[in-house]
């Protein structure tokens, strides 16, 4: 099969209007390509389908499934799953060639589609955890970006592979500069703050311990949460909020140092692999990380610098700023980039579509 020209069901636990990521990367990439992809976000209480401002590219609105579908006898299970998928297609007025699911929460028995239908599981996150068994064998391919989730799937599914987190290119590029910083040094941290894995007691340390650099985060936040409010009272952090994707590369090339802080021993998600980190690297500069094993061996190159522990994350931040000219010279910037740009989504969608032909029924 040649992802090309295809109507594409993906299937996303989060919804189209959230930050972008992966399922959304893959999704407008799979657009560009000529397929017609309709993203399915988690259920909500209507049914709809609309454009979105990406070309080929449609949101799908569905009420789910009868509660409690995972306690039904697996018969029960394919019946309710397989009329549900006639019912999108009807909504969507299309017969689906690919189910593309990130979610093994819903369609997790996909024996329950039709024969012609190339089923794909997709873990990305390490917390999609429900119907995973079911949802590994019952696929005609099935992919992780983790080392160990590949290893879960393979135990049910020999066709498993791994395909790391893919690296969205900037398309244009926004003159705005940021607010004025002196000449201090940029150090940045993008994404969600409101989530629970950032270590913020590791944060705090090193913007008290280093008041000459400067610290922005770009990303949502609640002006409520204790950290944002004391964020806010540092002279030396600047909040800039929600950043479009342009933006946000934009921001990491400003950047003398990016920060990947999460308590990875209380969340093992976070310890394994972060589709941030791929984003960082594009940008050329020297990250500072907690423990995130899919790159520890760039930890040994100096193309990072990484804990073993968190409570290392400072003593290694230190070292970068000391020594900043060593971190982020030329070759060491481009070595970044280059690793970057071999994992684009489009080289991730060839790197697919070679797993779908091997072997298959669907070449």
């Amino acid at each position: 099969m040649i992802l090309r020209n295809k109507n594409i069901l993906l299937i996303s636990p989060e919804p189209w209007d959230h930050i972008f990521v992966s399922k959304h990367h893959y999704a407008t990439h799979l657009g560009s390509r000529g397929n017609r992809v309709y993203f399915l976000g988690p259920p909500g209480g209507s049914e709809s389908v609309a454009p979105t401002e990406y070309e080929n590219v449609l949101e799908v609105k569905y009420r789910g499934f009868p509660k409690g579908l995972r306690f039904y006898p697996a018969a029960l299970q394919r019946h309710f799953i397989r009329k549900k998928f006639h019912e999108l297609e009807r909504l969507c007025n299309i017969r689906f060639d690919v189910i593309w699911s990130f979610d093994n929460s819903v369609f997790f028995d996909f024996s329950a589609l039709p024969e012609g239908v190339l089923t794909v599981s997709h873990i990305v996150d390490l917390n999609q955890n429900f119907q995973f068994v079911n949802a590994s064998r019952t696929a005609q391919l099935c992919i992780g970006v983790s080392r160990s989730i590949v290893k879960r799937q393979k135990r049910h599914n020999p066709r498993s592979y791994f395909i790391n987190h893919g690296f969205a290119q900037p398309h244009a590029i926004v003159d705005e500069p940021l607010p004025s910083i002196d000449r201090s040094v940029k150090v940045g941290y993008a994404g969600n703050l409101n989530l629970k894995y950032i270590d913020w007691n590791a944060l705090r340390h090193i913007i008290l311990s280093r008041p000459e650099a400067k610290f922005f985060f770009a990303g949502p936040f609640d002006v409520s949460a204790p950290y944002i409010k004391w964020l806010v009272k540092q002279t030396n952090v600047i909040l800039l909020g929600r950043m479009t994707r342009e933006e946000v590369s934009k921001f990491y090339r400003e950047m003398d140092v990016l920060l990947l802080c999460y308590l990875a021993n209380q969340y093992p998600e976070q310890l394994e692999n972060s589709h941030k980190m791929m984003e960082y690297l594009g940008s050329g500069k020297i990250v500072v990380a907690t423990f995130t094993l899919e790159y520890a061996n760039l930890e040994e190159e100096n193309l990072i610098a990484m804990s073993n522990n968190n409570s290392e994350f400072p003593g290694k931040f230190y070292q970068v700023l000391d020594n900043l000219s060593f971190w982020n010279s030329l070759d060491k910037q481009q070595l970044r980039k280059d690793l970057a740009f071999d994992n684009i989504y489009e080289k991730q969608l060839e790197r697919i579509e070679t797993l779908i032909n091997r072997g298959s029924t669907y070449a």
